[in-house]
Parts: C-alpha cells; structure tokens; sequence
C-alpha cells in the first residue's frame, strides 16, 4: 500500500516532470503561464494528477484556472474515481 501523497505536493512534482523543471521553481510560480503551460500539457498534467491522486477532474472549470493555487482547490474538490 502506498502512502497517502498531499494533492500539492503530486501536483508540483507533475509540473515539475511534464515541464522539465525544478520543483523549486513550480512551487515559486504565480501563474501557469509563467510556467509556460500550454493548453496540451495542462491536459497531460491533469491526467497524471488523476492517475496518480485516483481521482477525476471536472473539464469545465479547468478551463478557467489561471494559477497553481486554482488548479490545487480544483483537485482538492474533486471526487474519487468509481472502482
């Protein structure tokens, strides 16, 4: 069984993995356009956080999130995947 990981921290090592960054400089950044996130890796980040949260995330207000702190409370309020 694997430990329970918190939803930022998987978030910041996704970012980090899918942008070949640090996380340093994922968890220092304001924006995700500071990140340089395009609209296909925000895709492939999501999915990841998914697969490795087990959750699903809502497309619809996807759309609207301008920050890391944005896309954190869009996980944090999203629901378990049905087994």
């Amino acid at each position: 069984m694997t430990p329970i990981q918190a939803p930022e921290a998987v978030l910041y090592e996704v970012v980090a993995k899918e942008m070949k960054i640090s996380e340093a400089t994922v968890r220092q950044a304001k924006s995700l356009e500071e990140l340089n996130i395009d609209s296909l890796e925000m895709i492939e980040i999501v999915m990841a956080v998914e697969d490795r949260l087990g959750i699903v995330i809502d497309d619809r207000p996807l759309r609207d999130v301008r920050s890391l702190a944005e896309l954190i409370a869009l996980i944090e309020q999203s629901p378990k995947k049905a087994v």
